[in-house]
């Protein structure tokens, strides 16, 4: 009866091939991951972002068409000034200041609109401006 033995280097690759991975391969695989998901959780919350100011913006646009809608339907040229109060719309209370300015042309008006969120009436998110004059 003859008994062989595996030589060094035979057994070395059968145990390679029935261990799994070694703690270095695990954690190179767990860096890279990290990487990824970083990455895109911070497009993600980029993108998020993104898209609440977008919603802001388009929302001001409304309220300073409304509000220029509004000066427009009051007929007559409106006096020169600065009008400053709040509107809501979507649910969100929304600071408006109106200025009519004097132009060249005589009972013609500037009309510039600010619209920003009431919470934060200096950071102003959209301006409109117009003219009006006699109908």
């Amino acid at each position: 009866m003859s008994s062989k033995r595996p030589s060094p280097c035979q057994s070395r690759q059968s145990r390679r091939s029935l261990s799994g991975f070694t703690l270095l391969e695990v954690m190179v695989a767990v860096a890279i991951f990290a990487g990824i998901a970083v990455a895109i959780t911070d497009t993600t919350s980029s993108r998020v972002n993104n898209l609440l100011s977008i919603r802001d913006m388009t929302l001001a646009s409304f309220v300073a068409e409304n509000r220029m809608t509004d000066i427009q339907l009051a007929g007559g040229v409106p006096a020169p000034g600065e009008t400053r109060d709040t509107t809501e719309l979507a649910n969100t209370e929304w600071a408006l200041l109106t200025t009519v300015e004097k132009t060249p042309f005589p009972e013609v008006m500037r009309i510039e609109i600010a619209v920003s969120k009431a919470t934060a009436p200096d950071a102003v998110i959209y301006r409109l401006t117009g003219i009006q004059g006699p109908n």
